[in-house]
């Protein structure tokens, strides 16, 4: 199966003149080169524990920047003994808009997103609501995508930014994410 990129404009409709590439919606059986928002939404909020615990959401797909905001909302469990997000969170926060904003490209039934480095650097203590944009625009999705089908594997290097609700950067990360084929084992999760 050869994946690909969606062709259009943010809130356009989608185009669906080429039927032999993309991959199959469940819903519907047309063939999509993006994974719709209420599936990304399904993963982030409705089938992942650790998001759910930390208050995760999907707020926003910005299809002519290529970016993906999730937001972990400001609940005393994402605290730490101090009063402060626990960094651990922030961590999860990044890594999770960082592969939304890969996994929106991809066919989750063939290509699985994982973490494979992660580093972070705290700049301000982090208090209330946060949220991450993660940016991967069509051109290098589609040289990520080349480089799968070649390889069976690619790796995307991402800078990830947390901020509070002031606007201000409470962590950096840098973190690479590797896209393997999904494993039969795996693909109980994949959402329908």
């Amino acid at each position: 199966m050869e994946m690909g990129i969606i062709q259009g404009k943010e809130n356009s409709p989608v185009s669906y003149d080429d039927p032999g590439r993309g991959f199959p919606c469940p819903r519907d059986g047309r063939r999509r080169w993006e994974v719709e928002r209420e599936t990304l939404v399904r993963v982030v909020e409705g089938m992942c524990p650790f998001a759910q615990r930390t208050h995760l959401r999907l707020e926003q797909i910005d299809e002519a920047r290529g970016e993906v905001t999730v937001v972990m909302g400001d609940d005393p469990a994402n605290l730490n003994a101090f009063g402060l997000v626990h960094a651990g969170a922030i961590c999860g926060l990044a890594e999770t808009a960082g592969g939304m904003a890969i996994m929106r490209y991809l066919d989750p039934g063939e290509v699985l997103v994982l973490n494979t480095v992660f580093n972070v650097r705290y700049l301000h203590p982090p208090r209330g609501e946060l949220r991450c944009t993660a940016r991967v625009v069509k051109e290098e999705a589609r040289a990520l995508l080349e480089e799968f089908e070649r390889k069976g594997r690619a790796d995307k290097a991402m800078d990830l930014k947390v901020f509070d609700s002031s606007g201000t950067m409470v962590a950096q990360a840098q973190a690479t994410f590797r896209l393997v084929r999904t494993p039969e084992e795996y693909r109980k999760y994949i959402p329908e």
